[in-house]
C-alpha cells in the first residue's frame, strides 16, 4: 500500500502543487502566485491512513489535504541547530508542564487538514497527549534552508496561525546567523522582530532566553 501510494506522491520541492493546496485550505494565499493545476483524480489519503503509513515509511511526509509531500533529508548543520535549541529548551522546561518535541513529532491541524513535522515545538497543554501527533503548540521553531524558506514563511505560517494555542514563531537561519521572531499580540495580530547578531533569543511565550552561542554551537560551516 505504501509503495503504491508514494509512487503518486509529490516531491517536497513541487512548490506549485503545495501552494495550490494551501490556497484551498487556508484561503489566504494569493492564487495568482500559483500556476500548477491539480488533477482532480489524484489519490487522497485520510489522516488516519497517513499515520499508519508514516509508521513504516523510510522517509517522512508532510500531509496536505490528503496528499503526501516527501520531506528532504536534513543537513548536519540543520540537525545540529535543532538539537541545540531542543536541548536548551528541555533543560529550562524540565520542571514545568511544557514538553519539547523535535522533528520526529507531527503537528496535526484538523481545521485545515494538514500535518507537518516542525523542527522544534513546545506543548504546554496537558490534554495534548496523542503519541503520534500534537495539536496545541505554544511555540514553533523552524530552521530555514534554501528549499524550505518560502514554505516556512508562508504556507506553514498560515496554517500555524489557525491554532488558538500558537503564540510565537521563530525562524532560524543556518549561515550566516539570523533569527526572525513573530509574536501574536493581544489583538491577534502578528508582529515581526529581527534579532541582530549580538542579541540573544528571548521567547516571550515561555519566559526564557536562549543565547545565540548556544543556538549555533558547533553548527556554522567553515
Amino acid at each position: 500500500m505504501l509503495a503504491e501510494f508514494v509512487w503518486t506522491c509529490h516531491k517536497w520541492g513541487e512548490q506549485g502543487d503545495r501552494l495550490l493546496l494551501a490556497t484551498n485550505r487556508y484561503n489566504t494565499v494569493n492564487p495568482s502566485n500559483c500556476t500548477a493545476q491539480m488533477d482532480d483524480e489524484l489519490t487522497t489519503l485520510a489522516f488516519s491512513d497517513y499515520l499508519e503509513l508514516e509508521k513504516t515509511s523510510p522517509v517522512r511526509h508532510d500531509y496536505i489535504a490528503g496528499q503526501l509531500f516527501e520531506i528532504e533529508t536534513l543537513s548536519p548543520q540543520h540537525d545540529r541547530i535543532a538539537i541545540n535549541i531542543g536541548s536548551g529548551l528541555y533543560d529550562r522546561l524540565r520542571d514545568t508542564n511544557c514538553q519539547v518535541f523535535t522533528a520526529e513529532m507531527k503537528l496535526w491541524i484538523p481545521s485545515v487538514d494538514v500535518a507537518y513535522y516542525p523542527d522544534v515545538m513546545v506543548i504546554c497543554e496537558p490534554e495534548d497527549r496523542h503519541p503520534q501527533y500534537k495539536t496545541q503548540p505554544r511555540l514553533i521553531i523552524e530552521i530555514l534552508s534554501g528549499n524550505s524558506l518560502g514554505t516556512d514563511r508562508q504556507e506553514k505560517f498560515f496554517a500555524y496561525q489557525t491554532l488558538p494555542s500558537f503564540q510565537e514563531y521563530v525562524l532560524v537561519h543556518q549561515d550566516p546567523i539570523g533569527i526572525e521572531i513573530y509574536r501574536k499580540t493581544a489583538e491577534g495580530h502578528w508582529e515581526k522582530t529581527l534579532l541582530n547578531p549580538k542579541e540573544d533569543l528571548h521567547l516571550q511565550s515561555l519566559g526564557l532566553t536562549l543565547s545565540l552561542t548556544e543556538i549555533y554551537e558547533n553548527s556554522l560551516m567553515e
